[in-house]
C-alpha cells in the first residue's frame, strides 16, 4: 500500500534465468541514443543485474516492499528450443510459480504459461491441474510466437486456441493475452463469458484496444509500461471513463516497479478509480 492506496503489480516476471533475454532487452535499451521513451521504462534496480542469482530475489522482495506493491502476478513460461529464445532452462513451470509463491511469503500469485504447439487437450488438461492443485490464478499465453495450421501467424481466434478457451470459462479464470488485439473481438463475439486481459495494452493498437473495452465487458487493459510510451497518454486518459477495465503492472523488468507505481500515482484520476485501476480489478479477477 502506498498513499492508503493498495497495490497488484498484474505483471512482473522474476529474475530468474529463463527471463534473462527480458532484462537483456531493458538494459539494450538504455544504450539507444533515441530517448523519447522516459520515465520508470528507464529506470534501474539492483535485482536486475543480478538475473539467475539466489540474491536476485531477496532483492526483489525489498523492491516491492520499497514500491509499496502489496501483491505481485507471476506470468509463467513454457517455450520448446528455437522459439522466443527457448532453451532448457528457459520454462518457468507450475512449480517454478509455487515455489516462488512459498519465497515471497504468499505475496506473489502465479499464471501458468503454455506450450501452444502441444495437442489441445493436453494443454486443457495442463490448466486444469495448474490451477486446481497448484492454485495458479489463470493462464498467459503468447500466439504471436507461433504458426497457424496454414502456416500464417497464429492469432487470438484461431479454433485451435478454442479448447484453451472453453476450460479457462469452465474454471471461472481468466487469459492473459501477448500478441496485439487482432482476432480479439471475434474470439469475444464467440465466447462473451471469456475474460481476458490484454498484456502491454495492445500497444500500438491503443484506440482499437479501447473500442473493444467499451464493447466487451470481460476485455481488461493493462497498458503497463506503454503508459509511457509515445501515444501512451490516450490509455491514461481513458482509465476513469473504463475504470473497471484497466489493470496496472509494471511489466518489470521493461520499467522500474517503484517509479511505474510513484507515476501511475500521479495520473488524473478520482481516488476510487485510482483504487480500481491499481488494485481492485486485478483481485476481482485472482480472486482475493
Amino acid at each position: 500500500m502506498k498513499n492508503g492506496i493498495e497495490i497488484i503489480d498484474f505483471r512482473c516476471h522474476p529474475p530468474v534465468s529463463a527471463y534473462k533475454a527480458l532484462f537483456d532487452l531493458h538494459f539494450e535499451r538504455h544504450t539507444r541514443r533515441n530517448k523519447f521513451i522516459s520515465g520508470p521504462e528507464n529506470a534501474e534496480s539492483p535485482s536486475m543485474r543480478k538475473v539467475g542469482e539466489e540474491a536476485a530475489l531477496d532483492l526483489l522482495m525489498r523492491e516491492i516492499d520499497e514500491a509499496g506493491i502489496d501483491l505481485v502476478v507471476a506470468p509463467g513460461r513454457e517455450t520448446p528450443p528455437g522459439i522466443a529464445g527457448g532453451e532448457t532452462d528457459s520454462d518457468v513451470s507450475a512449480e517454478t510459480l509455487v515455489d516462488l509463491r512459498e519465497r515471497f511469503n504468499n505475496r506473489l500469485l502465479g499464471l501458468t504459461g503454455l506450450e501452444l504447439g502441444r495437442p489441445a487437450a493436453q494443454l486443457a488438461d495442463q490448466i486444469e491441474r495448474a490451477v486446481k492443485e497448484h492454485d495458479l490464478r489463470g493462464v498467459v499465453i503468447e500466439p504471436g510466437y507461433y504458426n497457424a495450421a496454414d502456416g500464417g501467424l497464429l492469432f487470438a481466434d484461431d479454433e485451435s486456441l478454442y479448447p484453451i478457451y472453453e476450460t479457462v470459462i469452465a474454471l471461472d479464470v481468466f487469459v492473459m493475452y501477448q500478441g496485439g488485439i487482432y482476432g480479439v473481438d471475434r474470439l469475444l463475439q464467440d465466447l462473451p463469458r471469456l475474460k481476458i486481459v490484454v498484456g502491454h495494452g495492445g500497444y500500438p493498437a491503443v484506440i482499437e484496444a479501447l473500442a473493444l473495452a467499451t464493447k466487451y465487458e470481460n476485455f481488461y487493459i493493462s497498458p503497463d509500461v506503454y503508459c509511457f510510451f509515445p501515444g501512451g497518454e490516450t490509455y491514461v486518459n481513458a482509465i476513469e471513463k473504463l475504470q473497471d477495465q484497466f489493470i496496472f503492472a509494471s511489466a518489470y523488468p521493461m520499467a522500474g516497479q517503484k517509479q511505474s507505481v510513484d507515476e501511475a500515482l500521479q495520473f488524473p484520476l478520482a481516488r476510487d478509480a485510482l483504487q480500481k485501476y491499481m488494485f481492485d480489478n486485478a483481485a476481482r479477477l485472482l480472486k482475493i
